[in-house]
């Protein structure tokens, strides 16, 4: 089952509900952030690299704590949905996958004349899918099994798996002013989670303070 558009939804649902939380909260401690970075994914022994993106609402609940809540692209790899692969793909045995992840944090701060130093502690609900093949016919160690016959090369076998799960995440970043209400971000992220998923991610992005 395709599990991304619903994590998708539930995030526009979490969206509505800041929104609407903007009528009781205070908009001085409500912010927004964007980002976009790099990330490492390994999982079931297999590991990728690729590009994602992060997107949230905070709210400052205590002068040195936060509350964070988004949805976050993990990697988005181009899988075999339309298309067969080729016999290049193969013998190249790349790793195909999509992840993401809904996820709610606590961000310590520690604030300086430049900017905010935090720290982030938090959960993920994850989703990722996957897609990897094998010569012949073959038996997938993870995921279903499909044989397919691959022109100018024979018979191999896509393996395909759809898993979701929970997992924990630490993060070390920094706000830096750039406007009155406007700051850059910058962060590492170490995602540790179900079936031996690791994430290491790289982000840079734009918060904006209502």
């Amino acid at each position: 089952m395709w599990k991304f558009s619903v994590l998708k939804k539930q995030f526009c649902l979490l969206v509505l509900s800041c929104l609407v939380s903007l009528q009781t909260m205070a908009a001085d401690n409500l912010y927004s952030v964007f980002s976009i970075g790099y990330s490492d994914v390994e999982f079931i022994q297999d590991s990728n690299k690729g590009v994602g993106y992060k997107m949230a609402f905070g709210y400052q609940f205590d002068p040195q704590w936060y509350v964070e809540a988004g949805y976050q692209q993990l990697i988005h790899d181009s899988l075999y949905i339309t298309d067969l692969p080729t016999s290049s793909a193969v013998t190249e045995a790349k790793h195909l996958q999509q992840g993401d992840a809904l996820f709610l944090a606590f961000l310590g701060k520690a604030s300086g004349p430049t900017g905010e130093l935090f720290y982030r502690l938090g959960v993920l609900k994850t989703d990722l899918r996957g897609q990897y093949l094998l010569a012949g016919n073959s038996e997938c160690e993870f995921g279903q099994a499909n044989v397919l016959a691959i022109e100018n090369f024979g018979t191999a076998t896509l393996c395909d798996y759809d898993e979701s799960g929970v997992a924990g995440v630490i993060g070390l970043g920094f706000d830096y002013f750039i406007g009155a209400r406007t700051m850059i971000r910058t962060e590492l992220e170490y995602i540790k989670g179900q079936d031996n998923l690791t994430v290491a991610t790289a982000t840079v992005g734009l918060r904006y303070n209502f």
